[in-house]
């Protein structure tokens, strides 16, 4: 109980060290954290964002004394590129034309929504046990997701297979496996970056247990992207912290990984027993080969859309603009009945066609000052960061919409990459204030 008092009590409370600030800004980023595992869709998800971050704006704590904001290259590079990006779409044909009408309000309040967003994050950063208190609840609400998710998929619900791709079932009635194991995968490293902590609020076994169950719930979404964020997240935890303090966390990601791809006799001794449970007389269920499904899946048709991207560039340096373009690179698209060819799948490589050389080379200077603050945080002993921005970079390396938007098909870009990115550089002006 003290443990939990000393974790939460500073975090929930109106003062920090040296400043305060409203409670509905640790609310609101905290609910929407952790609303990409429980909250069951896109109108409460980005509706609690800004209802409860609008209260926060709006709040005015006179006792509060506001801190000047120590001036830091990422304070600049992150506007200069959502400006950027903002205005040349707001350049576009679509935009000027009036256009593609539904595709612009989406991507405007998008826009608005992660301005809303970075503003939050970067004031609730100055608070290190704040962001520590988001973790948790971030990681544990991830965790009871992951469970629901895995009992109801593979034991309970009918329709469904043990062994099939995992999807989070309280998000969408089963979120697509792709944003289920990004989403689980992340809280997954956060965790184990948080672990090794003094004080926790839960038991340091039962927090081990979270950080197993999110890998392997994580592994069964099926997603080689996943795994792939997995293991850069895993890489930059252990250079950060050593071989003796993140051989640990290396372990669960190397044992549940072992797990996922040898688990075909146990899922199909689980589909037999539900068969027999049902009394239906099926055929002998076939084995589960995960690494075989893995490999027969090929690119996906992912290197098709970055052809199409590539070619519908009509000039280098400005791109394209985001909104209204998709019939420029769809046009050359087979038809795709299940609708995976709605967005290019690469953040980074959505930002080159959207925003030219430009864009480009503001997100890699923007990305580079980040880096460089992690490392540095790394080196005074919060290697969490470091880790989370390594996984959100492998993450959307292969995935991904858009990174000027909370309002995108997947959503998750907030969460892989704003989070960390404003945390580091905001952590970083604070040390350079200092």
């Amino acid at each position: 109980m003290n443990a939990f008092a000393t974790t939460i009590s500073p975090a929930w409370s109106g003062t920090s060290a040296g400043t305060q600030r409203p409670i509905t800004v640790q609310i609101a980023v905290t609910g929407y954290l952790a609303g990409f595992s429980v909250l069951p869709n896109q109108w409460f998800h980005l509706g609690w964002l800004l209802l409860v971050g609008m209260v926060a704006v709006v709040w005015k704590d006179h006792q509060a004394q506001r801190p000047r904001l120590p001036v830091h290259p990422g304070a600049c590079l992150i506007p200069a590129f959502l400006l950027w990006m903002t205005l040349r779409s707001c350049c576009s044909e679509a935009f000027l034309q009036g256009s593609n009408s539904g595709e612009v309000i989406r991507g405007v309040l998008g826009s608005l929504l992660l301005a809303l967003f970075c503003a939050l994050t970067w004031q609730l950063a100055q608070d290190r046990e704040a962001l520590r208190t988001t973790g948790w609840i971030t990681g544990i609400s991830a965790g009871c997701a992951a469970l629901i998710s895995l009992v109801l998929t593979y034991l309970v619900l009918p329709g469904h297979v043990a062994g099939e791709r995992l999807m989070n079932v309280l998000v969408h009635g089963g979120l697509n496996p792709i944003c289920t194991g990004l989403i689980f995968g992340f809280s997954a490293v956060w965790l184990a970056a948080l672990v090794e902590g003094k004080a926790l609020p839960v038991p340091r076994r039962l927090a081990w247990a979270f950080i197993a169950l999110l890998h392997l719930a994580a592994f069964f979404s099926g997603s080689r992207g996943v795994m792939l964020a997995l293991a850069c997240g895993h890489a930059a935890l252990l250079l950060a912290r050593g071989w003796r303090r993140g051989v640990a966390a290396l372990g669960v990601f190397v044992i549940t990984g072992m797990l996922y791809f040898t688990s075909a006799p146990l899922l199909a001794r689980i589909a037999s027993w539900r068969a027999e449970s049902a009394m239906v007389i099926e055929a002998e269920p076939t084995l589960t080969l995960h690494l075989q499904k893995a490999v027969e899946r090929g690119d996906n048709g992912r290197f098709d859309i970055y052809r199409a991207g590539w070619n519908a560039l009509d000039n280098l340096w400005l791109g394209t603009g985001q909104w209204g373009v998709r019939d420029v690179w769809q046009c050359e698209l087979q038809p795709d009945p299940f609708g995976m060819m709605t967005h290019l799948h690469s953040a980074f490589f959505a930002t080159f066609v959207h925003g030219g050389i430009i864009g480009t080379a503001l997100l890699l200077a923007l990305l580079l000052q980040a880096l460089r603050s992690a490392r540095n945080l790394a080196q005074q002993g919060d290697a969490a960061w470091v880790a989370l921005l390594a996984f959100g970079c492998g993450g959307l390396l292969f995935d991904g919409e858009s990174l000027t938007s909370l309002a995108t098909a997947p959503r998750f870009e907030g969460l892989l990459f704003w989070l960390p990115v404003v945390v580091v550089l905001r952590r970083a002006a604070l040390s350079a204030s200092n």
